[in-house]
């Protein structure tokens, strides 16, 4: 028979199996025992081959090339991953080896990076499967118990290949066509360029509001000793008419009032669900600015380094129910690690498991919530970042476990002169589960409105106007930006594709973080703060889409209708040979579309300056590193760089500091001792970039010792970090002989 040969994503997965199993020898590149030979991946070690290994003219960018079909795909090995691959290939064909065992992730991308290593090595032995919800040592052993054929999971493999190649074939003929037609490298997707669609949307909204003045009126009340204020409505709680609100305030001022109703209720607030990737990486937006990547970065670390957290990627807020043990567990160690005041109260099996907030193994398919794993917690070991989203995650936990939350809500109708007035107070009596967040009952004061009684007098005291304009809507934040692509089905009509993408949305929590970044990285979107714009660029680059037009670009319906059909491969309803053959007609006709579009001068407008020189009055332009006059050629040496002392300047801020003198004040610089310390960019002579302070200064930052770094949760600095506020030579070069930045 040979022995077993265990394929895991990645060497902790492999590392957590043999501690399942049994004793292993560790041979570095693979885990051997008697009965097992355990290896990894490392995520994607094959992928597609490019257009060029098909045919070498395909290399070249060019319309009557496309499109790119190729009539079979092939598979290549990543760039630095042959000597892995290696590894694995050597034990897949090994004659010591009977059956191949995939313990990739359990789901649609771990089926994928496993077959794709299966068919590149030339494997041919028996396949079986391990699908783990869980990683506690009894759902391993388990798990082994029940091996399922590799057959068994043929449409699940199927489905994942047509999304592999469906996105090959839109990004590669999509990019391409796009680029060589309009002569600027324009990158399009069948995810990156919905969710830009998104952004541009609401800018088009902001650009295009007009604020509406409008009055909102209060009054304040009094019967015997006790007053309170409340705010008039009807129809609306506000007027658009000044005439009309001077007249309302004259008509009420010092009359007598009626108590119309008064409620006095209490309302139950449950703890919130737990942690699934995205939900963290919201919250982590929310308290910290943290962008997507930088939360997802530093929980990969508390899961594989650290390992005090279970497996990050996951879409799951739930726990399958035979994690109540390892639950139990973590609970138990962290009244230990600093929460004896949270955790004093005995471990409730009973009511936990039936809490189906927390524990449902029906909505858990690949991976549970995120939780501790029971690991003792030393805080003093981790990282700035890895502090506050251990912190997130632990009280997230902990908050599962309590009682509710119990408000204490009041609520007044007051009638004046046949006008209304609503009063409404809401205080927390019982803090339950949001004591793990440091708040307490509330103990009375001002917020909260007296014990009035219906049909009791009142008198208007005082009565008063505030004068307010509409304002536009917000843009996104990556908090709220996860939000929209999580839940895109509300921007597609067909309720069938809703009901498709509301599992699913834009993206996956794995891939969202990536779709941000890739977006600013090739210049569509820009982050200030917490705050995601479109730039020109990205804004036209949307306009041209639904002008041609494309519209499955620049809608979530393209990726609502292949979830939708993914699932449909998966229970074997669709053909995965069908889905191909629309994918490539999708293919054909939009190149054909962009092919015949008529070159307005997309162009330029995707370049708009960014204002006048401040030395020479010539536009300012936009590349891929810097803000600089067109002029340079002819000598002019005013440059902006994109990145100053480790912090990325975002258009907005460059039009700023060009039009005024100064941008607004920045956080995030990093001094050349490795400090964070925040500052205006000021305009010096000659086009120079300057800094301006305000208390405390620079040279005061930079005195901050580790000790006072470690409380604000700064970590500690890295050669890395060190190197990064240094220009690489091929910034200082730019484009011709700028002038360093001062």
């Amino acid at each position: 028979m040979g022995k077993n040969l265990i394929v895991t994503e990645k060497p902790s997965v492999a590392r957590d199996l043999a501690r399942a199993l049994g004793k292993f020898t560790n041979k570095k590149e693979y885990l051997e025992n008697e009965q097992y030979v355990i290896t990894w991946a490392v995520g994607h070690l094959v992928t597609l081959a490019e257009p060029e290994d098909y045919n070498k003219k395909w290399k070249m960018w060019r319309l009557v090339l496309l499109p790119v079909i190729p009539d079979t795909f092939k598979l290549k090995a990543i760039s630095g991953s042959k000597e892995r691959l290696k590894v694995i290939k050597k034990w897949m064909t090994s004659d010591e080896v009977g059956v191949v065992i995939n313990a990739c992730d359990a789901g649609r991308e771990g089926e994928l990076i496993f077959r794709n290593i299966y068919q590149n090595t030339r494997c041919k032995k028996p396949m079986r499967r391990l699908w783990l919800s869980s990683m506690t040592v009894s759902a391993i052993r388990e798990a082994f118990e029940r091996l399922k054929p590799g057959e068994d999971f043929d449409l699940l493999g199927d489905a994942a290949r047509c999304r592999s190649e469906g996105d090959w074939l839109v990004g590669i003929n999509g990019t391409r066509v796009f680029t060589a037609r309009f002569k600027v490298l324009l990158s399009v997707g069948r995810v990156q360029t919905p969710t830009l669609a998104i952004l541009v949307e609401r800018e088009r909204g902001i650009q295009n509001f007009s604020p509406v003045p409008y009055w909102e009126i209060f009054a304040e009340f009094r019967t015997g000793e006790k007053t309170y204020q409340g705010k008039w409505t009807a129809k609306e709680d506000r007027l658009y008419k000044e005439e009309d609100t001077l007249s309302l305030l004259e008509k009420i001022e010092g009359k007598e009032g009626t108590v119309g109703e008064f409620s006095d209720r209490k309302s139950k607030e449950v703890h919130p669900l737990l942690y699934d990737l995205t939900e963290l990486q919201r919250d982590a937006n929310r308290r910290y600015g943290f962008s997507a990547r930088r939360t997802l970065n530093a929980a990969q670390r508390l899961y594989e380094a650290h390992k005090l957290i279970t497996y990050p990627r996951t879409d799951s807020r739930y726990l399958s129910n035979d994690l109540l043990s390892l639950t139990e567990e973590c609970w138990n160690m962290l009244g230990q690690c600093g929460f004896a005041d949270i955790t004093r109260k005995r471990f409730d099996r009973r009511k936990a498991l039936s809490d189906k907030r927390v524990f449902d193994s029906s909505k858990v398919r690949d991976h549970h919530a995120i939780i501790p794993t029971g690991e003792k917690v030393n805080w003093d070991s981790l990282k700035a970042d890895e502090y506050k989203i251990m912190d997130l995650v632990v009280k997230r936990f902990l908050s599962a476990f309590l009682p509710d939350a119990l408000w204490a809500h009041r609520r007044i109708k007051t009638i004046v002169q046949e006008e209304i007035f609503l009063s409404r107070s809401k205080v927390l009596e019982e803090a339950g589960w949001r004591e793990v967040y440091g708040e307490k009952p509330h103990t009375g004061g001002e917020e909260y409105l007296p014990i009035v009684e219906e049909g009791e007098k009142v008198m208007t005291v005082r009565s008063w106007s505030e004068r307010k304009e509409t304002k536009p809507p917000p843009r996104y934040t990556e908090a709220t930006l996860l939000s929209a692509m999580e839940a895109a089905g509300r921007f597609v009509e067909e309720e069938e594709l809703q009901e498709a993408l509301k599992s699913s949305g834009i993206g996956t929590p794995a891939t969202r973080a990536s779709i941000i970044e890739r977006l600013i990285e090739v210049g569509y979107v820009e982050r200030d703060g917490k705050t995601l714009f479109p730039t020109p660029k990205g804004m036209e680059l949307i306009g041209l889409v639904e002008r041609i037009p494309v519209p499955e670009l620049a809608s979530p319906q393209l990726t609502g209708e292949w979830e939708k059909k993914l699932s449909q491969i998966e229970s074997g309803n669709f053909e995965r040979k069908q889905f191909m053959e629309e994918i490539k007609q999708l293919a054909v006709d939009m190149v054909e579309k962009v092919k015949n579009k008529e070159d307005t001068g997309e162009r330029e407008k995707m370049n708009q300056p960014v204002g006048k020189c401040p030395l020479c009055g010539a536009p300012v332009l936009e590349n891929r590193s810097a803000f600089g006059c067109s002029r340079w050629k002819e000598g002019c040496s005013f440059t902006l760089w994109k990145r100053v002392l480790s912090r990325q300047i975002s258009r907005i801020q460059a039009q700023k500091l060009i039009k005024t003198g100064r941008t607004d004040k920045i956080s995030g610089f990093r001094s050349k001792k490795g400090r964070r310390f925040s500052a205006r960019l000021v305009l010096q002579e000659a086009g120079k970039i300057g800094f301006e302070f305000d208390a405390p200064t620079r040279s005061q930052a930079d005195k901050k010792t580790e000790d006072e770094e470690k409380k604000t949760h700064h970590s500690p600095k890295t050669k890395k970090q060190r190197n990064e506020g240094r220009k690489t030579k091929g910034q200082e070069k730019g484009e011709g002989t700028r002038r360093k930045q001062g």
